[in-house]
Parts: structure tokens; sequence; C-alpha cells
């Protein structure tokens, strides 16, 4: 089998004015994402996604990595990633090139998997487990401030989804972070697991401080406290909470993992397929961090594609360290608005009792719209 054609796509979703959302970083008023569409000469074709600057990630590969793969098998995802990485490395260690690749190797599972009529969890490994938990990410900022009670009955919202985990999206002010963890944690009750991620917005002296006033509310884990270059602001916030720290979504490449995790500067490490590197990076990063007996989550914030991709890779992880019960998986599942998430695949994932359960379909398990690729692709 060989690699005959690779079409990289830019689609766009403007949102309405009241569908606009921030984070503590920025503004989001639209939905973009790069789609790569590899195809061989025996009609397979694999998908993938990279979570990064669409158009560059396009540039990247349309100019420079398209044509060091036509012709390959796309069954040597080990030696195409290496000699991908290897033709970059010297100056371009983390960043879009590495996103590139993480769409490449990600179309080139996708494709072994239908080859083999397998999933790709079942490529990488098999699972361990008969479900994962989906946690809903949500609860960012319509307005800023954002009155609590609109943020409560987005929560609520989610419950009754089928949602029994919720990631709130904090970093607006230690003050408006400890109001808003502690009254939608009141609201729901104890039995919701509550997570919070403040997207790197303070320091290691604000972190903690926050971290202080919202121990007692149960919080499941503290998301990148500090800005990911910051291992030791990372190391000095786990040391001085009960709050498991996690990070790790702005990290590239079992190189730039494994310092975080030899530094123990995590209690969870949440990689992303889309950004770190791909399956094939992925499958490097859990091996690291299963000789730090540090937890695994796939961190996922794309479309269909990147979480389709992190559902295989959830089911392919186990617990860190290894044990007989194995203790739920968790996988992020982005709840804002995403057409490109809620429509791109024909075959959308269902939640059961508040579980994602294992696919038997081949590859990453979804079927493409191509119509709606065309409805939204930007010229």
């Amino acid at each position: 089998m060989k690699i005959i054609k690779v079409e990289t796509f830019v689609v766009n979703q403007d949102l309405k004015n009241g569908e606009k959302f921030a984070f503590s970083q920025a503004w989001y008023n639209s939905r973009t994402i790069m789609i790569l569409k590899i195809t061989t000469d025996e009609g397979i074709v694999g998908w993938g996604e990279a979570l990064g600057l669409a158009f560059i990630d396009k540039t990247i590969i349309d100019d420079y990595m398209a044509g060091m793969i036509i012709g390959k098998d796309p069954m040597d995802t080990e030696v195409i990633w290496e000699q991908l990485y290897n033709q970059f490395r010297d100056n371009c260690r983390k960043g879009s090139i590495i996103g590139a690749i993480s769409a490449i190797d990600i179309a080139l599972w996708d494709i072994k998997g239908k080859a083999f009529n397998l999933p790709i969890y079942k490529l990488m490994g098999g699972t361990p487990r008969e479900r994962i938990k989906p946690y809903a990410t949500g609860l960012y900022r319509k307005e800023l401030p954002t009155a609590v009670n609109d943020l409560i009955k987005e929560a609520e919202s989610y419950v009754e989804q089928g949602f029994n985990a919720i990631k709130i999206k904090i970093g607006f002010g230690v003050d408006d972070d400890i109001k808003t963890v502690r009254e939608i944690r009141r609201a729901l009750g104890g039995s919701i697991q509550l997570m919070v991620d403040v997207n790197h917005a303070y320091n290691a002296s604000t972190a903690i401080k926050l971290s202080k006033n919202i121990e007692e509310y149960d919080i499941t884990w503290l998301e990148e406290p500090v800005p990911p270059e910051d291992i030791e602001g990372y190391i000095e916030v786990k040391s001085k909470t009960n709050i498991p720290v996690s990070g790790g979504e702005g990290e590239f490449c079992r190189y730039g993992f494994n310092d975080l995790l030899r530094k123990r500067a995590v209690d969870i490490v949440q990689p992303d397929c889309c950004r770190a590197g791909g399956i094939s990076e992925f499958k490097k990063i859990a091996v690291l961090a299963s000789i730090y007996n540090i937890q695994c989550y796939p961190h996922v914030w794309g479309g269909a594609i990147a979480l389709a991709a992190g559902i295989n890779c959830a089911f392919f992880l186990q617990d860190f360290p290894y044990k007989l019960l194995q203790e739920d998986m968790l996988l992020e599942c982005d709840r804002t608005t995403n057409i490109f998430r809620e429509k791109l695949s024909i075959n959308s994932v269902e939640i059961k009792g508040g579980y994602i359960l294992p696919s038997d379909k081949p590859g990453l398990g979804i079927e493409i719209d191509e119509d709606l690729i065309k409805r939204y692709r930007v010229r």
C-alpha cells in the first residue's frame, strides 16, 4: 500500500454574538481547525486533525511534508514519524511542526485500523477497560464578569445530559474563582466530580492562594495553574496543595514530557494527540508516565477527529501504577459550540449512563461528512 494523495482543509465556523466565549487567556468568536485527508492506492482514506494555528499547520503540510510522505507505506508509522521529526528538529522541536506531524500520524493510524478492520485502540495494544468516563469541559465566560447563577445553570445542564464529571474554567481572579467553585459545588452536591482549569493564568504564589481556598470543595485536579514553561512553578504549587495538579496540554513530544515527568512536576499528565505528536508519540508519553507512576489522561479540544483519537487513546491507557480494579479513565469532552465536533462525524459519540463504551468500528471509528467540509472550508 502506498500514499498517493495528501489534502488539507481549513474549516471555520463563525459563532453568533451570543455564542462567543472566553477562557482566562482570550475570547473566541469562531472555531477554526485544520483537517487532513490521506488517500492510498488501495482506496483507504485516513483522517487527521491538528490542534494549533490552522493555516500554519496547513502550509507546513502542503509545502513541506506532503511531498515527503507521498509514495510511502502508511503502515510505516514509526519510520515516517522519525523522518518528519528529524527533518525539522534543529529548529522546530515544539509548536506547529509537531502539530502537523500529529495530524499526519493520526491519519496513518486511521488507515492502518481500516486496513486491518480493527479499532486503533486494538492496534495500540488493546484495552483493559469496559468503559471510559467523559467529563464536560465548559463554564467558559460569555461576558465579564459572568453571573455565577448562569454558570450553575450550565453545570446543571451537563448533569442532565448524563455527565457525572465537569471541568470549570477559572483564572478570572482569585476571588471570582473561589466564589465560582464554591457555588457550583454547593449547587451540584458531592456526587459530581469537579475539575478546575486555570489555563496558566497565575504565577505559583497566586495559584497556591487559590488552591488553599478551594481544597475543601473536593476538586479532582487543578489544571495548568502556571504557564507551561514554569516547571519549577508547577513543583512549588504541587508541594503546597492537597489538590492533584495536572498539566501537559501545552507540551510536545516525549522529549518535552520527559522533563515534566522526570521532575515530578504534575500528579496527572495530559498529552493531546493533535498537538503532542499524534498517536505514535502518545504511546511513548504514556510509557514515560508509567515509569514515574504518574496518571495519564488524554487532553482533547477540537473536532470529531480529535475526540475520536482521544477516545482510542483513553481506552488504550492503563492506570499507573497498574491495579486489579482500574479507576475510571477520564476523557475531556468540550461542550462549547463547535459544528466540527458535533456534525463532522456522521456517527456521533454516545454517552450511556455517564460513560462511553468501546467501539468495534475500524480506525478512528468515525465516518466523515465531506459535504460539511466543503460548506465550511476557507479557501
